[in-house]
């Protein structure tokens, strides 16, 4: 299935399945007035329809190896931008967490399968552009977050970017004989649409509510471990000591990013 129809799909049914529990759960959210709607739709433009876009393209032109490596850059860049735009403190266990992970990661990939012709450079260039879209729309998102509900918010930006979305992929919608697409494929888009469109975009804007952008962000470094349970059961696959060694320096990371900051007295921990 062409990148671009993958990620169309993903936009318009991951906003229609968004949108509709969205008003069952929360029917009396009111709608945002023309100064939020204007922030909402600049919101969905770096975290939709950028990530959605430059991510599927870059991955489609580059190595999952590749996408895994600059994926662990959106850490870097939301870290980077909330210290420079004043959303966040220095904390320096945030900065050492970070190289911690990222070296559990590295510990997990082959890196001999990492590719840099010129077509690899271009899906790069791509990807890292994808993760600086990102990394700002974590950090805008949550002055938006602390006034709308998660569900609803996510739900709207999802809506804002779906046009988008399909004027870019309509020439490759246009090409698509949807009939000698096969079942098995259209589960696997079915499963993409629920779990890893609409239950992960919403459960992110719920974190974003709850905790800071950075770490937020952080948890993309649970992923390969994710992806390392799944294989064992799925592929069969066996880990070995780089599986273990990679899940200790990732494990430590996130203690070291996530683990509340002692204070004195009784005055609550801020998010981190």
């Amino acid at each position: 299935m062409p990148p671009l129809v993958l990620a169309s799909f993903r936009a318009v049914f991951g906003s229609l399945l968004l949108s509709i529990v969205a008003r069952l759960v929360l029917p009396e959210t009111p709608a945002p007035d023309p100064k939020e709607r204007r922030v909402l739709i600049v919101l969905s433009l770096m975290g939709i329809v950028a990530n959605q876009i430059l991510f599927i393209v870059g991955l489609s032109l580059s190595t999952a190896t590749n996408a895994t490596v600059l994926v662990m850059t959106i850490p870097v860049f939301t870290l980077a931008i909330a210290l420079m735009t004043g959303a966040e403190p220095f904390r320096l266990r945030k900065v050492l967490g970070i190289p911690l992970a990222a070296a559990g990661v590295v510990t997990l990939l082959d890196l001999g399968s990492l590719r840099f012709g010129l077509r690899g450079l271009l899906g790069d260039l791509f990807l890292t552009l994808n993760t600086v879209f990102y990394s700002a729309y974590l950090v805008a998102s949550r002055r938006v977050l602390a006034r709308r509900p998660a569900l609803d918010f996510i739900a709207r930006v999802f809506r804002y970017g779906t046009f988008p979305i399909l004027i870019v992929a309509l020439p490759s919608l246009a090409k698509l004989d949807f009939l000698s697409v096969s079942a098995k494929a259209w589960w696997a888009v079915a499963g993409i649409v629920v779990l890893a469109t609409a239950a992960t975009y919403a459960l992110n804007a719920w974190a974003l509510t709850h905790t800071s952008a950075s770490t937020t962000a952080f948890f993309v470094f649970i992923q390969p471990l994710f992806a390392t349970a799944l294989a064992r059961i799925v592929l069969g696959e066996k880990p070995g000591p780089a599986t273990l060694i990679g899940g200790l320096f990732i494990g430590a990371g996130t203690i070291l990013t996530i683990w509340p900051k002692r204070r004195l007295g009784n005055t609550p921990e801020e998010p981190s």
